[in-house]
């Protein structure tokens, strides 16, 4: 891990999902450039092996095994972050249960909702709330919500997905307007990366070539290719930047 330029140095970030991916690479990112990271996930060894990571490269990480939508599991999680470092400024959620193909009309179209809406939604909603009081009595803080291009495009065959999604950008604007008066940014990122979950479905339903057609530049992104925005929008240099939702995709969403 080269060194950073201390853009976040002596911050604390909370960032859920952050044993693989997108969340590894946020985390590395994060690490890099001074902050302290809490990273979350489902699986204890996989979060151990990107803690390990940061700290052999001289960084400041704590792995803690969450599930996104739990209350009990959420509020640990501020708990462990405010109490090891006395502090939360940046929180990331990327967590998000993701169910496969299915048509509106099958009757456990209501069941997968309640899936995605219970990790996504209520998992960005619980920590946000668990956060909001440490980032008000600071002065300010970053809160980056995970949006999809699934959700504005509408893709057929993912209600729950894309549903789920497009609540996290309500949020996301809702929150900023009513946080703002206490230095609070919060926006959502619409990422497009190769991660381990994307390559099997891509594979599995043969859709690699129909999805690498819609993306403008021409390639599929990398977990590398997400984390420099997320960066932008913890540090200093984004602290003009709230309610947005900012496509980091290739071009395959624009507004």
């Amino acid at each position: 891990m080269s060194k950073g330029l201390n853009r976040l140095q002596g911050k604390v970030a909370i960032i859920t999902g952050g044993g693989q991916g997108i969340g590894a690479a946020i985390a590395e990112t994060y690490a890099r450039e001074g902050a302290k990271v809490l990273i979350t996930g489902r699986t204890l060894s996989k979060l151990e092996e990107v803690a390990g990571k940061i700290r052999e490269a001289g960084g400041d990480a704590t792995p803690f095994e969450a599930l996104a939508g739990e209350m009990e599991q959420a509020a640990a999680t501020v708990e462990r972050a405010a109490g090891d470092w006395g502090r939360v400024d940046i929180l990331v959620n990327n967590a998000h249960t993701f169910t496969d193909y299915l048509p509106i009309e099958d009757p456990k179209m209501e069941a997968n909702c309640k899936i995605d809406f219970q990790s996504a939604f209520f998992g960005s909603l619980q920590l946000m709330q668990l956060c909001f009081p440490h980032m008000q009595e600071q002065g300010g803080g970053s809160i980056l919500n995970f949006g999809s291009s699934y959700g504005p495009r509408s893709e057929p065959g993912f209600l729950a997905y894309s549903a789920s999604k497009e609540a996290i950008r309500s949020l996301t604007r809702t929150a900023a307007k009513e946080w703002g008066k206490h230095g609070i940014r919060v926006n959502t990122i619409l990422p497009s990366a190769l991660t381990p979950k994307s390559i099997w479905y891509l594979e599995d339903s043969g859709t690699y070539d129909a999805e690498l057609a819609k993306v403008a530049i021409g390639r599929f992104g990398t977990p590398e290719d997400i984390a420099p925005m997320c960066l932008f929008l913890a540090s200093d240099e984004g602290n003009y930047v709230t309610g947005q939702t900012i496509g980091v995709d290739g071009g395959s969403t624009m507004f």
